[in-house]
This record gives structure tokens, C-alpha cells and sequence, in this order.
């Protein structure tokens, strides 16, 4: 195996390289995860009109730093906080009780997705299709 100069850089079964940094980088826009998804509103529930406006959506949010994103109407390409307490479904463990409320933003209309932001990771837990997971006014 050849000598390794970076010493960041780890060498990982035959011929893959993965970078590895010693810190999280300082970054601005968001970085949308899906492990967290409940299993009675996740993509599997959405047709695919829903499926594409998500995705659309979820690209033109990752051209905007959170900085612009928190500036922006809440049913554009802004969002409002939910309080946990209003939600008629159960949150997954992965959101702890001392977790007040959830961001939810838009897709498809006025279809929300909602999740947890935590630094720049925004953790996507629901998907709604048929307005059911909150009384929405």
C-alpha cells in the first residue's frame, strides 16, 4: 500500500479513499437527511406529483443559506414552527421532548414537510399529503 501524505485521508478496502475531516465544516446552507422519516408520512405515502415537487423544492432550499431562508415568507421558501404538542402523531424517538416544535416548510402548494433542524442538517420526520398531521387553521 502506498505511503498516505495527507494524514486525513484513510485508505478503506481495496482502492476507496474517504476524506476524513478532524471537524465539521462551518457550512451556511442546508443539508436535508431522511433517516428519521415517519413510517406513515414518508415518500412511500406520495404520489408522484408530490415526489418531484419535494425534490424541486429541496434543491432550490439547498441554494439558500439558512441566513435567507429564516428571512423569507413562511409559505414560500421560508417555513413556520409547528409546536410538538399540536402534531396527532407521535414524533420518533430521534426527537427528544426537550424538542418544542418542528419547522415546517412547503411543497407541492401548500403541503408541508416537516422536521428538526440541528446546525445545518435539517432532519425531514414528515411528509403530509392530505393535511391530517396538524390542524393547519
Amino acid at each position: 500500500m502506498a505511503k498516505v501524505k495527507n494524514p486525513h485521508l484513510v485508505t478503506q478496502g481495496k482502492n476507496v479513499k474517504v476524506a476524513v475531516s478532524s471537524s465539521a465544516p462551518d457550512i451556511d446552507y442546508p443539508v436535508f437527511c431522511f433517516k428519521h422519516l415517519h413510517k406513515d408520512f414518508c415518500l412511500d405515502q406520495c404520489d408522484q406529483d408530490d415526489k418531484q415537487s419535494l425534490l424541486e423544492q429541496l434543491v432550490k432550499l439547498s441554494q439558500l443559506t439558512w441566513q435567507q431562508i429564516t428571512q423569507t415568507h413562511r409559505h414560500g421558501m421560508g417555513f413556520e414552527k409547528i409546536d410538538r404538542n399540536a402534531l396527532k402523531s407521535k414524533c420518533p424517538a430521534f426527537i427528544t421532548e426537550d424538542i418544542n416544535h418542528l419547522l415546517a416548510f412547503r411543497y407541492n402548494g401548500m403541503k408541508p414537510f416537516l422536521g428538526h433542524r440541528n446546525r445545518f442538517v435539517f432532519h425531514i420526520v414528515f411528509i403530509e399529503r392530505d393535511y391530517t398531521l396538524y390542524d393547519h387553521g
